[in-house]
């Protein structure tokens, strides 16, 4: 078996983890892939194996992903959700994370993501917002949103129109919750 068989594997592990989550099918990949499902086990000693690969390939769409939005952020709203388009795949893998909290490697890159993203972003974030409170009081509201947005998104309905209906519904709805930040009416 090669690398381009490994990469199959991967590619397909991946797209299938970022629908059902970490209890994805291995039949289910081996029809993805079109590889013989014992084929996995040449390049993965176990399913558990994959899953770190996954992690690990996920880190590396991360850095690609925050490349994009250091690149085309102007305004937040509509660029950052015309990136996240471009990634949707990657946002449903990150979503998986999420959703899975409760182990610890999912939380740890879930997080490390998000907070590197927020470096990215916090200049954009101020203009949408207008805030009297500190950094720190605007970085958790903004966790709070992404946490919040990520349960709440629809893997099936992923347009950008519908990702800012559904983040600008969240900070309506929270806004109050945290003193010193005011939304800014966007284009």
């Amino acid at each position: 078996m090669t690398q381009g068989a490994k990469d199959k594997w991967i590619e397909a592990a991946y797209s299938e983890f970022a629908i059902s989550g970490p209890e994805f099918s291995l039949n289910a990949l081996a029809e993805k892939s079109k590889l013989p499902r014992a084929s996995l086990y040449y390049h993965f000693d176990s399913k558990e194996a994959l899953r770190e690969e996954l992690l690990i390939f996920h880190q590396e769409k991360i850095k690609c992903y925050l490349s994009e939005l250091a690149e085309n952020i102007k305004d937040i709203v509509p660029d950052l959700y015309k990136v996240m388009y471009k990634h949707k795949e990657g946002i449903l893998f990150h979503r998986q994370l999420l959703l899975h909290r409760d182990q610890d490697d999912f939380l740890d890159i879930y997080k490390k993501g998000n907070n590197e993203a927020m470096a990215i972003l916090l200049p954009h974030i101020k203009q949408l917002f207008r805030s009297t409170g500190s950094d720190e009081d605007l970085i958790q509201f903004y966790h709070t949103l992404t946490d919040t947005w990520y349960i709440r998104i629809n893997p099936n309905d992923l347009t950008v129109e519908r990702m800012i209906s559904v983040a600008m519904e969240i900070m309506e709805n929270t806004l109050g919750l945290f003193s010193g930040i005011i939304i800014q009416k966007t284009r």
